[in-house]
């Protein structure tokens, strides 16, 4: 009975820590198109949503960081369509 319990929480821990790896790839991916993206047109509100974004990550926050990076890009993108 302890080994089957052992097991199902060593699943969870694993399963956990894939899930962070893949929220911080996925930030990471982000920062990077929106840096790209920045590079193009850069304006204070442009680099004041870079700079959340950047924020969440430093606080390991890294779903939160990926969903404000492309936040910021697709702004960037929409704006620039105007």
């Amino acid at each position: 009975m302890t080994f089957r319990l052992t097991l199902v929480l060593l699943s969870f821990l694993v399963a956990g820590s894939a899930s962070a790896s893949n929220d911080r790839r996925e930030c990471k991916a982000e920062l990077r198109k929106l840096n790209e993206a920045l590079s193009t047109n850069y304006t204070s509100q442009n680099h004041h949503g870079y700079r959340q974004a950047k924020a969440s990550r430093d606080n390991l926050e890294y779903k939160k960081c990926a969903s404000q990076a492309r936040k910021a890009r697709e702004r960037l993108e929409r704006d620039r369509d105007l």
